[in-house]
Protein backbone atom coordinates (compact mmCIF):
# COMPACT_ATOMS: atom_id res chain seq x y z
CA UNK A 1 0.00 0.00 0.00
CA UNK A 2 1.53 3.65 -1.04
CA UNK A 3 1.82 6.39 1.69
CA UNK A 4 1.61 9.71 0.95
CA UNK A 5 2.97 12.98 1.66
CA UNK A 6 0.12 14.68 4.52
CA UNK A 7 0.55 18.37 4.62
CA UNK A 8 -0.75 20.91 7.03
CA UNK A 9 -3.99 23.32 6.27
CA UNK A 10 -2.73 26.36 5.95
CA UNK A 11 -4.65 28.99 8.14
CA UNK A 12 -7.51 29.62 5.58
CA UNK A 13 -11.45 30.57 5.84
CA UNK A 14 -12.33 27.37 4.54
CA UNK A 15 -15.82 25.87 4.38
CA UNK A 16 -16.05 22.16 5.84
CA UNK A 17 -18.55 19.26 5.47
CA UNK A 18 -18.11 16.66 8.14
CA UNK A 19 -18.45 13.34 7.06
CA UNK A 20 -20.80 12.24 9.67
CA UNK A 21 -23.22 14.96 8.93
CA UNK A 22 -24.51 14.14 5.23
CA UNK A 23 -24.57 10.18 6.37
CA UNK A 24 -26.57 10.44 10.17
CA UNK A 25 -29.41 8.47 9.62
CA UNK A 26 -32.20 11.16 10.15
CA UNK A 27 -35.60 9.53 10.41
CA UNK A 28 -38.25 11.71 9.24
CA UNK A 29 -41.09 11.30 6.57
CA UNK A 30 -39.60 11.71 3.26
CA UNK A 31 -40.29 14.10 0.70
CA UNK A 32 -42.45 12.40 -2.22
CA UNK A 33 -39.76 12.97 -5.00
CA UNK A 34 -39.34 8.86 -5.28
CA UNK A 35 -42.23 7.06 -6.78
CA UNK A 36 -41.32 3.96 -4.73
CA UNK A 37 -43.77 4.19 -1.12
CA UNK A 38 -41.51 4.38 1.80
CA UNK A 39 -41.29 4.39 5.22
CA UNK A 40 -38.25 7.04 6.89
CA UNK A 41 -35.71 8.90 4.81
CA UNK A 42 -32.24 8.55 5.74
CA UNK A 43 -30.39 10.96 4.03
CA UNK A 44 -31.20 13.63 1.28
CA UNK A 45 -29.78 16.94 -0.83
CA UNK A 46 -31.33 18.45 -3.77
CA UNK A 47 -31.11 15.76 -6.55
CA UNK A 48 -31.38 12.31 -4.87
CA UNK A 49 -32.64 10.61 -1.94
CA UNK A 50 -31.66 7.38 0.23
CA UNK A 51 -34.48 5.83 2.12
CA UNK A 52 -36.06 2.66 3.98
CA UNK A 53 -38.37 0.70 2.18
CA UNK A 54 -39.47 -2.91 1.52
CA UNK A 55 -40.16 -4.80 -1.50
CA UNK A 56 -43.24 -5.45 -1.63
CA UNK A 57 -43.02 -8.33 -4.84
CA UNK A 58 -40.34 -10.51 -2.95
CA UNK A 59 -39.71 -9.43 0.66
CA UNK A 60 -42.80 -7.05 2.01
CA UNK A 61 -42.12 -8.04 5.28
CA UNK A 62 -38.41 -6.92 5.42
CA UNK A 63 -36.94 -3.06 5.29
CA UNK A 64 -34.32 -2.13 3.01
CA UNK A 65 -31.68 0.75 2.48
CA UNK A 66 -32.90 2.56 -1.37
CA UNK A 67 -31.95 5.12 -3.10
CA UNK A 68 -33.12 7.51 -6.20
CA UNK A 69 -32.20 9.98 -8.09
CA UNK A 70 -35.24 12.80 -8.87
CA UNK A 71 -36.39 12.67 -11.98
CA UNK A 72 -35.60 9.16 -13.03
CA UNK A 73 -38.54 6.67 -11.91
CA UNK A 74 -36.47 3.41 -11.20
CA UNK A 75 -35.02 3.41 -7.09
CA UNK A 76 -32.23 1.40 -6.52
CA UNK A 77 -32.07 -1.15 -3.53
CA UNK A 78 -28.55 -0.62 -1.86
CA UNK A 79 -28.47 -3.07 0.67
CA UNK A 80 -30.49 -4.45 3.88
CA UNK A 81 -30.67 -2.24 7.30
CA UNK A 82 -28.00 -3.29 9.65
CA UNK A 83 -28.99 -6.50 11.74
CA UNK A 84 -27.14 -9.21 14.19
CA UNK A 85 -24.71 -7.99 16.89
CA UNK A 86 -21.21 -8.57 17.66
CA UNK A 87 -22.29 -12.37 18.84
CA UNK A 88 -24.06 -13.75 16.28
CA UNK A 89 -24.03 -13.23 12.39
CA UNK A 90 -24.27 -9.33 10.97
CA UNK A 91 -25.02 -7.57 7.95
CA UNK A 92 -26.09 -4.14 6.30
CA UNK A 93 -25.64 -1.12 5.15
CA UNK A 94 -24.36 2.22 6.63
CA UNK A 95 -22.94 6.04 6.23
CA UNK A 96 -25.39 6.67 3.41
CA UNK A 97 -23.99 9.74 2.50
CA UNK A 98 -24.86 11.70 -0.67
CA UNK A 99 -23.03 14.16 -3.42
CA UNK A 100 -26.03 15.02 -6.10
CA UNK A 101 -27.18 11.79 -7.56
CA UNK A 102 -24.24 10.12 -6.42
CA UNK A 103 -24.15 7.83 -3.09
CA UNK A 104 -21.45 6.28 -1.45
CA UNK A 105 -22.46 3.84 1.88
CA UNK A 106 -20.37 0.73 4.05
CA UNK A 107 -21.62 -2.67 3.28
CA UNK A 108 -20.92 -4.86 5.78
CA UNK A 109 -21.24 -8.92 6.59
CA UNK A 110 -20.16 -10.71 9.20
CA UNK A 111 -21.14 -14.48 10.28
CA UNK A 112 -20.12 -14.32 13.69
CA UNK A 113 -16.68 -14.21 15.63
CA UNK A 114 -16.25 -17.80 15.37
CA UNK A 115 -17.24 -18.06 12.12
CA UNK A 116 -13.70 -16.25 10.27
CA UNK A 117 -15.69 -14.98 7.76
CA UNK A 118 -16.26 -11.35 7.48
CA UNK A 119 -16.35 -8.02 4.91
CA UNK A 120 -16.35 -4.40 5.22
CA UNK A 121 -16.43 -2.35 1.39
CA UNK A 122 -17.14 0.85 0.70
CA UNK A 123 -19.56 1.28 -2.09
CA UNK A 124 -19.77 4.06 -4.20
CA UNK A 125 -23.02 4.11 -6.71
CA UNK A 126 -25.13 6.73 -9.66
CA UNK A 127 -28.55 6.75 -8.41
CA UNK A 128 -29.25 7.54 -12.47
CA UNK A 129 -28.35 4.63 -13.32
CA UNK A 130 -27.66 1.89 -10.78
CA UNK A 131 -24.23 2.13 -11.88
CA UNK A 132 -21.30 1.02 -9.29
CA UNK A 133 -18.46 3.55 -9.91
CA UNK A 134 -16.21 1.79 -6.71
CA UNK A 135 -16.79 -1.07 -4.16
CA UNK A 136 -13.26 -1.18 -2.30
CA UNK A 137 -12.45 -3.14 0.80
CA UNK A 138 -12.36 -1.24 3.93
CA UNK A 139 -8.73 -1.10 3.54
CA UNK A 140 -5.33 -3.53 3.55
CA UNK A 141 -4.94 -5.80 6.97
CA UNK A 142 -1.66 -6.37 8.48
CA UNK A 143 -2.07 -10.21 7.51
CA UNK A 144 -4.72 -11.14 5.21
CA UNK A 145 -6.50 -13.74 6.52
CA UNK A 146 -8.77 -16.01 4.14
CA UNK A 147 -12.32 -15.19 5.05
CA UNK A 148 -11.55 -11.66 6.22
CA UNK A 149 -11.45 -8.56 3.64
CA UNK A 150 -10.84 -5.03 4.83
CA UNK A 151 -9.97 -3.75 8.17
CA UNK A 152 -13.06 -3.37 9.59
CA UNK A 153 -16.20 -0.74 9.66
CA UNK A 154 -15.93 2.51 8.45
CA UNK A 155 -16.17 5.73 10.62
CA UNK A 156 -16.91 7.98 8.64
CA UNK A 157 -17.25 8.73 4.81
CA UNK A 158 -17.29 11.47 2.61
CA UNK A 159 -18.16 11.52 -1.19
CA UNK A 160 -17.90 13.96 -4.51
CA UNK A 161 -20.04 13.80 -7.54
CA UNK A 162 -17.15 12.56 -9.68
CA UNK A 163 -17.36 9.01 -7.39
CA UNK A 164 -14.08 10.44 -5.38
CA UNK A 165 -14.57 9.20 -1.95
CA UNK A 166 -12.23 8.95 1.38
CA UNK A 167 -13.65 7.70 4.69
CA UNK A 168 -11.97 6.38 8.12
CA UNK A 169 -12.28 2.80 8.74
CA UNK A 170 -12.15 1.64 12.57
CA UNK A 171 -8.61 -1.04 12.13
CA UNK A 172 -9.24 -3.85 14.28
CA UNK A 173 -6.19 -5.77 13.54
CA UNK A 174 -4.70 -2.65 14.46
CA UNK A 175 -6.69 -1.83 17.77
CA UNK A 176 -6.29 -5.29 18.80
CA UNK A 177 -2.69 -4.23 19.74
CA UNK A 178 -3.08 -0.35 20.53
CA UNK A 179 -3.46 -1.34 24.22
CA UNK A 180 -7.41 -1.30 23.29
CA UNK A 181 -7.19 2.12 21.88
CA UNK A 182 -8.76 2.80 18.03
CA UNK A 183 -6.51 2.62 15.53
CA UNK A 184 -7.90 4.80 12.77
CA UNK A 185 -7.03 4.72 8.96
CA UNK A 186 -7.50 7.49 6.49
CA UNK A 187 -8.43 5.95 3.10
CA UNK A 188 -9.10 7.40 -0.29
CA UNK A 189 -10.41 6.18 -3.73
CA UNK A 190 -10.07 8.92 -7.07
CA UNK A 191 -8.32 8.80 -10.35
CA UNK A 192 -5.18 8.06 -8.62
CA UNK A 193 -6.35 4.88 -7.24
CA UNK A 194 -6.81 3.41 -3.71
CA UNK A 195 -3.96 4.95 -0.96
CA UNK A 196 -3.68 4.93 2.57
CA UNK A 197 -3.36 8.65 3.66
CA UNK A 198 -2.86 8.53 7.50
CA UNK A 199 -3.40 5.96 10.19
CA UNK A 200 -2.72 5.58 13.85
CA UNK A 201 -4.88 5.86 17.41
CA UNK A 202 -4.34 10.09 17.39
CA UNK A 203 -6.85 10.66 14.47
CA UNK A 204 -10.17 12.03 15.40
CA UNK A 205 -12.48 9.91 13.97
CA UNK A 206 -15.54 12.90 13.79
CA UNK A 207 -12.46 14.90 11.84
CA UNK A 208 -12.97 14.32 8.58
CA UNK A 209 -14.31 16.95 5.92
CA UNK A 210 -14.59 18.36 2.09
CA UNK A 211 -13.91 21.55 1.12
CA UNK A 212 -16.92 22.79 -0.57
CA UNK A 213 -15.64 26.02 -2.38
CA UNK A 214 -12.34 27.38 -4.22
CA UNK A 215 -9.44 28.90 -1.66
CA UNK A 216 -6.25 30.04 -2.73
CA UNK A 217 -3.51 27.65 -0.98
CA UNK A 218 -0.58 29.42 -2.79
CA UNK A 219 0.71 31.89 -4.93
CA UNK A 220 -0.64 31.61 -8.62
CA UNK A 221 -2.34 28.26 -7.34
CA UNK A 222 -6.06 26.99 -6.40
CA UNK A 223 -8.02 24.12 -5.23
CA UNK A 224 -11.07 22.92 -7.71
CA UNK A 225 -14.42 22.72 -5.66
CA UNK A 226 -14.38 19.73 -3.12
CA UNK A 227 -10.92 18.65 -4.33
CA UNK A 228 -9.27 19.15 -0.47
CA UNK A 229 -9.60 16.13 2.25
CA UNK A 230 -9.61 17.10 5.74
CA UNK A 231 -8.84 15.48 8.74
CA UNK A 232 -7.15 15.85 12.40
CA UNK A 233 -4.44 13.56 14.01
CA UNK A 234 -2.95 14.76 17.37
CA UNK A 235 -4.44 17.37 17.83
CA UNK A 236 -3.04 19.08 14.54
CA UNK A 237 -4.80 19.38 11.26
CA UNK A 238 -3.86 17.71 8.30
CA UNK A 239 -4.97 17.29 4.39
CA UNK A 240 -4.80 15.80 1.09
CA UNK A 241 -6.03 16.17 -2.58
CA UNK A 242 -9.41 14.29 -3.54
CA UNK A 243 -9.51 14.48 -7.03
Amino acid sequence: MRRIAIAAIPVLALLLVPGGVNAAHTRRKTPAKCTQVHARLITADGQAQVYEATEPEAFPEYLGVWGCAYGHKRPFFLGPLPYGSSSNSSAGVEHETLAGPIVAYEEYYSAGPRSGSAEWHVVVRDLRTGRVLHRVPTGAPLEPKPGYVGVGNVVSIVVKSDGAVAWLADDYERSGTAHGTEYIDVYAVDKSGTRLLAAGTEIDPSSLALSVGGSNIGQGSRTAPGSTLYWTQGGQPMSASLN
